[in-house]
């Protein structure tokens, strides 16, 4: 009888335990099914407002087109069927105009070769090419510069040609010869060949 009740305690013990898990286990399925269903409805919430933000921002898209084509139609431009601005007759009047102005800068450039082959001292942009001046104003100097040196020159050798030598009585020659100062103060004796043969001065 003993062993009956023991056995009937472990097995009722067994029967308590799985039940307990059983519904521990139900318990942890239905906060996960939960947990599921609130990010299913934030991700619809999500999905909900990305499709409204797409709209809105379509029908701005179609707002500003509407607009970009009310002023084309004001401006005279060229429309496509659906009401947009023909960019190709806008493309051909700005090819246009760089056109026209590629013509003018030709023209001044044109005008400016002229200029400056008629001028001399500019460069071929037409700006003044610095270095005609320096050589107008370098010119002058170096003339009188030249002019100076001339004349200097020339009043030397007109020194020398009117200088009279004098004699050096204190010295003379190997020879006994006359010992003279010449115009700069240089000391020398007539050789026998006619020559002047300078004397070296004594230290």
């Amino acid at each position: 009888m003993k062993k009956v009740l023991a056995l009937f305690t472990m097995l009722s013990f067994f029967v308590s335990l799985s039940m307990a898990q059983t519904a521990a286990t139900a318990t942890a399925t239905k906060q996960k099914a939960k947990k599921e269903v609130s990010k299913t409805a934030t991700d619809a919430a999500a999905q909900k407002k990305e499709a409204a933000a797409a709209k809105k921002e379509a029908a701005a898209a179609k707002k500003a087109a509407k607009a970009e084509a009310a002023t084309a139609a004001a401006s005279g431009a060229k429309l496509k069927k659906d009401g947009t601005p023909d960019k190709r007759y806008s493309a051909a009047a700005k090819t246009t105009a760089t056109e026209t102005k590629a013509a003018a800068v030709t023209k001044k450039e044109a005008a400016v070769k002229t200029v400056t082959a008629n001028t001399p001292g500019l460069k071929k942009d037409g700006t003044p090419d610095k270095r005609y001046k320096a050589a107008a104003t370098t010119a002058p100097a170096a003339a009188t510069t030249t002019t100076k040196a001339a004349t200097t020159k020339g009043a030397a050798a007109a020194a020398v040609k009117d200088y009279k030598p004098t004699v050096d009585r204190s010295i003379k020659g190997p020879n006994g010869e006359e010992i003279l100062t010449g115009p700069r103060g240089g000391k020398y004796y007539i050789n026998k060949n006619g020559n002047k043969t300078y004397v070296k001065r004594e230290g």
